[in-house]
């Protein structure tokens, strides 16, 4: 262990004892913190991805006929209606169509799921 390291570990160590804390309470908190912070960031960019590809699908589509770039396009179309949705540049039709896109798939997900784990 290096004696930078050592330092950071006898800092820690001081103020988890003047907070009146085990250390491993600290971590323990400060790793739940993370795993907030991480579910948040995920739950996120899940909801900006569905909607962008309900935007796709709907506006985008005649975009994706050329079959030897069409990942690219898609990558470039989903990337572009991805920014729109975070600067929530949409309008009412498209909000709609995000929303009735969403719908479906936790409807369709929900069955799916239901049937995997043998609780028809």
């Amino acid at each position: 262990m290096s004696s930078i390291a050592r330092k950071n570990k006898r800092r820690a160590a001081f103020k988890c004892a003047k907070q009146g804390i085990a250390p491993a309470q600290a971590i323990a908190v400060s790793a739940a913190r993370e795993i907030q912070a991480t579910k948040a960031a995920t739950t996120e960019t899940m909801e900006v991805l569905l909607q962008a590809m309900a935007l796709v699908a709907a506006h985008d589509y005649g975009k994706l006929n050329a079959k030897d770039k069409r990942l690219a396009v898609l990558a470039e179309q989903l990337y572009k209606r991805s920014v729109q949705v975070k600067t929530h540049q949409m309008d009412d039709a498209e909000n709609e169509t995000c929303q009735r896109f969403a719908g479906a798939v936790m409807e369709i997900w929900e069955v799916k799921e239901k049937k995997s784990h043998g609780k028809d």
